[in-house]
């Protein structure tokens, strides 16, 4: 795997730096401006008590927003090119690493280097804007189902990346389909959440127990096991599908 992770990891490091502000600039801006978009009209209409209880909902989208973003476009577009593309051409070169898992893994781990290291530079920002107060926080659970939600986005990615024909798909999904997920977490949760009476159906949907648990753990400062265990299970399974059953070489 290390020959496969020092060619792709070169890869992203050259096309990063040279189409940084799609790349780089705009996941993080985009977190920032969904932050503002909702933070300064609340601010405006709300008491200084509620607010304390909205900031960190609005953190805690913004943060997920900028993860999904740049896990998925490091993801996504990355299997789609390496599918239908010559421009991979150099990297089988090597072999035929791309029927086998270290492909996976290094693009894997180089989508969630990526994301993480947006999602701290908008916390960082987020933190000095705001002052929120950190002592209802459970970090460990909260890293724990981060964590788990960046593997499933990874998956999900990947496949997305091999089934879509056109790259134009890849983005319209991504703000059609997928960014709707995330305002679904704590800003429409915080108050009784609407999807309360759809709970029974809601529960074994990867994002809704993925983001619920989060929400339990970033927002009341505790863990729910029954969602950590839930969001484990369909975590491996949707790994385990992506590894499996799609590969680079193939449509299917």
């Amino acid at each position: 795997m290390n020959n496969v992770f020092a060619a792709l990891w070169y890869r992203e490091w050259t096309i990063y730096r040279r189409q940084f502000l799609t790349m780089g600039l705009l996941p993080m801006l985009t977190g920032l401006i969904f932050f503002f978009m909702f933070f300064l009209p609340y601010k405006t209409l709300l008491p200084a008590e509620e607010m304390t209880e909205i900031i960190p909902a609005l953190v805690l989208d913004s943060l997920l927003l900028t993860l999904l973003i740049t896990i998925y476009e490091t993801t996504a577009r990355f299997y789609w090119e390496a599918q239908r593309s010559n421009g991979m051409a150099s990297l089988y070169e090597m072999g035929r690493f791309h029927r086998q898992p270290s492909f996976f893994i290094s693009q894997s781990m180089i989508s969630l280097v990526k994301g993480f290291m947006h999602l701290v530079i908008v916390w960082a920002v987020l933190i000095f804007l705001t002052e929120m107060s950190f002592s209802q926080i459970n970090f460990q659970a909260t890293i724990v189902f981060i964590i788990l939600g960046a593997l499933q986005i990874v998956a999900i990615s990947k496949i997305i990346g091999l089934l879509v024909k056109y790259v134009d798909s890849l983005s319209k999904i991504l703000y059609v389909g997928l960014l709707p997920m995330m305002m679904v977490s704590g800003l429409f949760l915080i108050k009784g959440a609407p999807l309360d009476k759809y709970v029974e159906i809601a529960f074994y949907l990867p994002p809704y127990n993925w983001m619920t648990g989060l929400d339990t753990a970033f927002i009341n400062g505790m863990i729910d096991y029954g969602f950590l265990l839930i969001c484990l299970i369909e975590t491996v399974f949707l790994l385990w599908l992506s590894a499996t059953l799609f590969h680079l070489d193939g449509d299917s």
